[in-house]
């Protein structure tokens, strides 16, 4: 049940939500919906707008902030929160008002859909605020709550989180902490600290798990001064990369030594088209140098030759009281890193992680073994508090134990081990599993990986396969294509190999999208599945090689632009939206949906996008309610001012018109009325908010809007506004102007014109 409710929320689907929380065709709540969650909560009614329900929609600002920053969730309005009775929502209100109100508190970066369901006769109904999750960070508020009583709800850099039934407020101290547990790396962005003298990578944690003794061994360590460098020895997911880090920000804190220069070894880098090895332009040696030079703030020392450099970054070294990160050195086949390790200039110091010893001299080895019990029953614990190993939160301290026993003390490997289980008894049924195979180590992880991946489902095991290709994190266009998936069963995979600790997710900020990565183990894993079927990999390849260059684009100068688009190298989503438009004019109408799509995605708050793609929603598709959703996201991110903001809202306003809505006149006059006021010449609207205002009965707005227009120098301009301006003549009893405007009709219809007398 949650997991659609989630999924219903990612993908906005406003009829989902209402099947899974009332009866068919009813007002009545489900019974299993009849209280309040982290991802749901229910409003009597919601606020008029207007300042006079400031602090109203604070209230609102805050729960939607709180849910925002946990995984998104709906505010439903109209029904009784302690009850759960429906009461009706009165207040009239759409995407656009609902994102006017909030955006005091909130900004520009939370879009919140806003539907109307069940309208009742007397135009009471449920309200469904869909809330999106958060970026690669939490977002906080904007500006300060109104005051009541002396004090604010919040203040302007606090935030909110949801939690159980309620939204919880963080203070900027707390936000802040909050912030540096939970962000999302962001890809480009490989370090937590990054400045002059220090370069310390990301944790790979979310929780750590401190484990006391090699803790404490790793800190002596680090001050051991009988040894230079400090190795950390393990398999593959013990935790080694987590402890080190843990280590060298412990001493960053500390001001333990004067710089701190991290970098993680690769085995290979990768083409722009992603999917041909390649030998390195840098060799990793010359990349930990260029590293430590970049650190120390020597960077034009970077163009010298390689042993120029190395005797410059010595002589920045000796005695300089300095510490070196160097992670992953079991990949490093270049000789010269182990070689400049082994015989590092006297006062710099080294932490390395390998899976192996290969650092030998003047090294101080910790073999990180397997987790204590009271470790691994910490860690399960912690593992409870993780969508998706909630059920963990049953097993008693003995099952914890035996859980972690069973997969020998390895972090990864308990965690694959819980990874597929939906209840305690199953997760312990595989504890007893693995137990009787006696598989230890590698062989004990690599056995949990396989179990994990064979009762996965096709898509996610297509995802699988095609980052199993790449070293660097993928968008999600690449894998849509390479794993031949439609967007949400791509989004429901790839949240799912999240929480299994087998994919890595990183936020692109030029693409304004998520890319995805595999972790080291599971990519070899992977991988190896890959190649064990020759004709899959070459199929993967060769339908990424070709995308990657275009090769479906038949037009030469539109198969550049999308080369370029594809490779990365133009991150905007204007040349999307040049091709989406060549599509349409050729006809291609699939394919101008796919491009239109694709732009809004790389760029949400695109007013031209959401414009463009609305006209072809209305015209190609002839879908009004898509085509009106996409109007109000062009509103809400239109210039402030000019004629783009009249052109939205006019053609926002034509929609509406005609869209069958009980206050479509109204709305279509708001609309006009927002245009008119950008360019108040434009006879277009002129004509349009007079036809509403003619419907209305707003006859003297009527006339004053179309009077100045009577002897408009253009004939058709002419002959739409004296039939609308007489009627308003004859409406209000103004007879004479009447029987002079009849005249000028009789003779406007005998007049002969042509195009070029408009």
């Amino acid at each position: 049940m949650r997991e659609d409710f989630e999924r219903a929320i990612r993908q906005r689907d406003a009829e989902a939500i209402m099947g899974l929380m009332f009866e068919p065709n009813s007002l009545v709540v489900k019974s299993s919906y009849r209280t309040e969650t982290d991802i749901w909560d229910y409003k009597q009614d919601c606020p008029l707008a207007g300042k006079d329900y400031a602090l109203m929609w604070a209230e609102i600002a805050k729960d939607v902030l709180a849910f925002h920053n946990n995984r998104g969730g709906v505010l439903v309005f109209g029904i009784d929160d302690k009850t759960f009775l429906f009461h009706g929502a009165t207040t009239r209100l759409d995407s656009k008002l609902i994102n006017d109100q909030l955006r005091r508190y909130l900004g520009d970066r939370i879009w919140v859909e806003y539907h109307r369901e069940l309208i009742q006769a007397d135009q009471k109904y449920i309200g469904l605020a869909i809330v999106p999750s958060r970026g690669p960070a939490i977002e906080r508020f904007k500006s300060d709550a109104p005051e009541l009583n002396g004090k604010k709800l919040f203040s302007v850099r606090d935030s909110a989180i949801r939690e159980g039934d309620s939204s919880r407020l963080l203070k900027v101290q707390e936000a802040d902490e909050f912030s540096k547990k939970l962000a999302i790396p962001t890809l480009g962005r490989i370090y937590y600290v990054d400045e002059l003298y220090n370069r310390i990578l990301n944790p790979d944690y979310i929780h750590f798990v401190e484990r006391s003794e090699p803790c404490a061994e790793i800190e002596r360590a680090l001050k051991n001064p009988r040894a230079t460098v400090t190795s950390l020895i393990g398999i593959g997911g013990a935790g080694k990369t987590a402890l080190a880090t843990w280590a060298v920000l412990r001493a960053y804190d500390r001001k333990d030594f004067d710089f701190i220069v991290s970098v993680t070894a690769k085995d290979r880098e990768l083409s722009a088209a992603g999917i041909r090895s390649l030998q390195p332009a840098l060799t990793s040696f010359e990349s930990l140098l260029d590293n430590i030079l970049e650190v120390l703030g020597f960077p034009e020392e970077k163009a010298h030759k390689l042993e120029q450099k190395e005797k410059q970054v010595r002589s920045l070294l000796e005695g300089s009281n300095g510490l070196l990160y160097v992670d992953n050195l079991e990949t490093v086949d270049d000789a010269r890193i182990i070689s400049f390790l082994d015989n590092l200039p006297v006062g710099v110091r080294a932490i390395v992680t390998s899976r192996r010893t290969v650092v030998r001299v003047s090294v101080h080895p910790i073999d990180l073994g397997p987790l204590t019990d009271e470790e691994g029953v910490h860690f399960i614990r912690i593992l409870s508090k993780i969508p998706g190993f909630t059920y963990v939160s049953e097993f008693s301290r003995a099952e914890a134990s035996r859980m972690a026993q069973a997969c020998d003390g390895i972090p990864l490997a308990i965690r694959w081990a819980l990874a597929r289980s939906k209840s305690a008894s199953e997760a312990l049924l595989t504890a007893e599993g693995i137990t009787a195979t006696g598989r230890r180590g590698e062989e004990l992880l690599e056995f949990c990986f396989r179990r994990v991946f064979e009762r996965m489902p096709g898509p996610e095991k297509a995802v699988l396969h095609v980052l199993s290709l790449f070293q660097r994190p993928m968008p999600t266009e690449v894998i849509l294509k390479g794993a031949n998936l439609p967007h949400f069963r791509l989004m429901d995979a790839t949240d799912d190999l999240l929480a299994d600790a087998l994919v890595q997710r990183l936020f692109d900020p030029d693409r304004n999208d998520y890319c995805y990565t595999l972790l080291p183990i599971a990519r070899a894993f992977v991988y190896s599945e890959v190649r064990s079927q020759p004709q899959l990999e070459e199929q993967i390849r060769k339908t990424l090689g070709d995308w990657f260059e275009a090769k479906d684009i038949i037009d030469v100068d539109e198969r550049k632009i999308m080369r370029e688009a594809r490779q990365g190298k133009g991150s905007s989503e204007t040349a999307l939206l040049d091709l989406a438009q060549g599509a349409e004019r050729r006809g291609d109408d699939n394919s101008a949906k796919e491009l239109y799509d694709q732009a809004l995605q790389r760029n949400h708050r695109s007013w031209r996008a959401a414009r463009l793609f609305g006209e072809f929603q209305r015209h190609k598709l002839r879908n009004v309610g898509e085509a009106l959703r996409l109007y109000e996201q062009a509103a809400a991110n239109s210039p402030s001012r000019g004629p783009d903001r009249a052109l939205i809202y006019r053609k926002w306003g034509m929609l509406l018109k005609d869209s069958g809505d009980p206050q479509a006149t109204d709305l279509a006059i708001d609309r006009f009325e927002t245009a008119l006021k950008e360019t108040p010449n434009d006879v277009l609207t002129i004509h349009a908010l007079a036809n509403m205002l003619d419907r209305r009965g707003a006859y003297r707005k009527v006339v004053e809007l179309l009077e100045p227009l009577a002897n408009h120098y253009s004939h058709k301009t002419r002959q739409k506004t004296l039939p609308i301006l007489l009627n308003a003549y004859e409406r209000l009893g103004e007879v004479i102007k009447a029987a002079s405007l009849k005249s000028k009709i009789s003779e406007l219809s005998q007049e002969s014109w042509t195009p070029e007398r408009l």
